[in-house]
């Protein structure tokens, strides 16, 4: 699949229909992101989030998921530690190529953002291979 809001989409169903995963963390590696989770959480859980059909009829499956997540390293002390320890939690990690506003300070090895994509790279290997 060449379209990835499509594939996302796609696997949001998945993991809420067959896999039962009620929420999942939209994780934007990127400053410039922050408010994509919120936007997200307002398209998605508003559109997705209503268990009637237009008819009123209860639907038979599970509508939407819950969306939530905030920019690079800033909830790795709160629901992060949820992620890593606690459910299963499928997540979305977003990170850029290149940095709008790269920051090289004298004397240190690697930009800001290399320090950003570090973690962003380090994060998902964590959760798949058992790192906490």
């Amino acid at each position: 699949v060449k379209n990835i809001p499509v594939l996302l989409g796609l696997l949001s169903i998945w993991n809420v229909s067959f896999l039962g995963y009620p929420a999942r963390a939209i994780l934007p590696y990127s400053q410039a992101l922050e408010k994509f989770a919120p936007h997200i959480q307002q398209v998605s859980m508003e559109s997705n989030g209503k268990g009637v059909s237009i008819d009123g009829v209860p639907l038979p499956y599970e509508a939407g998921e819950i969306d939530f997540g905030e920019p690079g390293t800033n909830g790795q002390h709160s629901f992060y530690q949820l992620i890593h320890q606690g459910r299963v939690i499928p997540c979305d990690f977003i990170g850029s190529a290149k940095s709008q506003q790269p920051i090289h300070l004298k004397g240190e090895v690697v930009s800001n953002h290399d320090e950003l994509m570090s973690n962003f790279f380090a994060q998902p290997d964590a959760l798949a291979f058992g790192k906490t």
